[in-house]
């Protein structure tokens, strides 16, 4: 007799895939995968103490056989005794207006209805057929991709605390046995035997073609995706352990890298910091192919100061003084400004900004505002010429600055504060209707100072929005 019930039960055990009174969502197409684990699931439902149910999406590909898939599916769910949810979604027309493929299209739609009906059921769990045939196929077409660490992982047994793969360290021999002994009926979708999808050429033609080299071919690819996951989830603590220390600057779009910090990393690990932090610039896009990681990794080896490279999706690196810049958003335009409202607030989008500006009588006005950091500044009220403005730099800026005889280019002045050249054109400028009164974050000017006879202050306040979680 088929061991899958005692497979699944372990595999549940060993990635804890479900808690005590939890409620699973099993996605069910009328398939082998998904008949044997609807099955093994119902039986293990005591063992385990969650409560099931059933999910089938009609993909509209094969007419009158898709309706059929889900009137087995409803029959199934009765005879267990289980709810289920079905619903169809017509595919075909989908990608008229879409540019995906058609399995590319009919996962992210039954994805985005699995995680639907989860919610409206109250499901903790949503369980997928995925099984190890599955996952040999993955981590071989992967491999041909030219995958790192993260894709060579295959398919993880549990993502986002949420999908479960109950059925990945079984195989579909295994499957077609239970099946068999038990005399469970099941559908058969005979699109999975055209070689016309890329998945389907691997599993038909390219696998039986590598097992005349190594018998043990989809064990061995299944054993590479098991231990890859474990190097992907250890790599990835260690990234997240490092990302505090090497990020020195973390702003909307833009991420500033210590290079004396990644100097000391070995290259597996600043290759994972180059991905997770091109994931948080680009979450649209998928990982960084390696020749992006690699021309990346080139830029610190050769430490070039103004040398740079292209990412996708028209994402940056630079290498500055002593720092990787790793951005992704337009430069400010010298056109863009701002008007700053007093009280009020003023976005400085590009940079990720808000400028704040209040009016403090001098009269018990802290003295810890007078020395203002790089966050703040603060002027004499009676003195400055409204209105105010936020700008970015303009060709020819030219200010003077506070404590300094002359003046002095705001060129002049990033190039002598080591403001990377990334970032030149996300520095705010404040101005009033005479000039400029503060270059934000670096110098303000002699305008407006606050001196004993001050009456009102002027205080500026600088808060930079959140980046991404997690890495600041």
């Amino acid at each position: 007799m088929s061991n899958v019930p005692e497979t699944v039960s372990a595999t549940i055990r060993r990635y804890r895939m479900v808690s005590p009174r939890d409620t699973v969502l099993a996605a069910v197409s009328g398939g082998p995968d998904s008949v044997c684990m609807l099955h093994v699931l119902a039986g293990l439902r005591e063992e385990f103490g969650f409560e099931l149910k059933v999910a089938h999406l009609d993909h509209r590909f094969r007419g009158e056989e898709s309706r059929a898939d889900a009137a087995f599916v409803r029959q199934l769910a009765e005879r267990l005794d289980l709810p289920c949810v079905c619903d169809e979604v017509n595919v075909p027309r989908f990608l008229l207006s879409q540019p995906m493929s058609a399995q590319d299209a009919a996962r992210m739609l039954r994805y985005q209805f699995l995680v639907k009906t989860s919610k409206l059921e109250y499901c903790q769990r949503i369980a997928t057929g995925h099984n190890a045939d599955d996952q040999a196929e993955t981590v071989l077409m992967r491999v041909l991709r030219g995958a790192g660490p993260d894709g060579l992982a295959g398919i993880p047994p549990k993502r986002e605390g949420t999908i479960i793969r109950p059925l990945l360290s079984v195989w579909r021999s295994e499957i077609m046995s239970y099946l068999e002994e038990r005399g469970l009926p099941y559908r058969t979708d005979a699109s999975n035997l055209e070689s016309k999808y890329l998945r389907n050429e691997v599993r038909n033609e390219l696998i039986p073609v590598l097992e005349r080299y190594n018998p043990a071919l989809r064990e061995s690819l299944a054993n590479l995706g098991t231990i890859m996951t474990d190097v992907a989830e250890h790599l990835d603590r260690l990234t997240d352990e490092a990302l505090p220390h090497v990020v020195k600057r973390a702003s909307v779009g833009q991420f500033v890298l210590d290079s004396a910090v990644l100097d000391g990393y070995d290259e597996a690990l600043r290759r994972s910091v180059f991905r997770k932090l091109f994931e948080a610039l680009r979450p649209d896009l998928g990982p960084l192919p390696f020749q992006h990681v690699e021309s990346v990794l080139g830029l610190v080896r050769r430490g070039q100061v103004g040398s740079s490279v292209e990412l996708p999706g028209g994402a940056t690196a630079r290498f500055e003084h002593g720092s990787l810049v790793m951005a992704h958003r337009p430069a400010a335009p010298e056109s863009l400004e701002r008007t700053l409202t007093v009280p009020g607030s003023a976005e400085f989008e590009h940079a990720g900004l808000t400028i704040e500006a209040t009016l403090v009588q001098r009269n018990g006005f802290a003295a810890a505002l007078e020395c203002a950091d790089d966050t703040a500044a603060c002027f004499d009220w009676d003195a400055v010429c409204p209105p105010l403005t936020v700008r970015g730099r303009r060709e020819g800026d030219r200010f003077r600055p506070f404590g300094l005889d002359g003046t002095k280019t705001l060129k002049e002045l990033m190039i002598d504060e080591k403001v990377a050249y990334s970032f030149r054109p996300l520095v705010p400028v404040l101005c009033d209707a005479e000039g400029i009164l503060w270059v934000v974050g670096l110098r303000r000017s002699a305008a407006a100072p606050v001196t004993a006879k001050t009456q009102t202050v002027l205080a500026i306040k600088v808060r930079e929005r959140e980046a991404s979680p997690g890495i600041r």
